[in-house]
């Protein structure tokens, strides 16, 4: 897999935000989000907000739609500043809302599982 600048991610994603239309954006805890990558490919992602309970609204509201209507995402990963990798496509297998103890707020864990899907975007 070779690694995309942030302009080729941006020219697929097309917002800054972690959820765009048809595209994610994970890290290692970068962007202040805990993204939880599992030994079997899978990945519990955050929901959107960073203060507050997080309401099913906006990005949130995009995955809960595409879990019901099993629709693909594709996932960059940010490697570095400036770089991503694609990681391909994944679906909303799964989500919970439950109280993030050490905040003491609720927030949406949507869990991702790789599920492939057509040509990779190009730069």
């Amino acid at each position: 897999m070779s690694s995309l600048s942030w302009s080729e991610v941006f020219a697929y994603h097309r917002t800054r935000k972690g959820i765009g239309r048809q595209s994610l954006l994970v890290d290692r805890g970068e962007s202040g989000y805990r993204n939880v990558f599992l030994p079997d490919g899978r990945i519990l992602y955050q929901g959107e907000g960073k203060r507050g309970n997080q309401e099913p609204t906006g990005g949130n509201l995009r995955l809960l739609l595409a879990q019901q209507a099993g629709t693909p995402l594709r996932v960059f990963l940010r490697e570095r500043p400036g770089l991503w990798r694609d990681l391909g496509c994944y679906r909303v297998e799964g989500h919970r809302y439950s109280l993030l103890l050490e905040e003491g707020r609720w927030v949406y864990w949507f869990t991702l599982a790789p599920c492939g899907c057509a040509e990779a975007p190009s730069g």
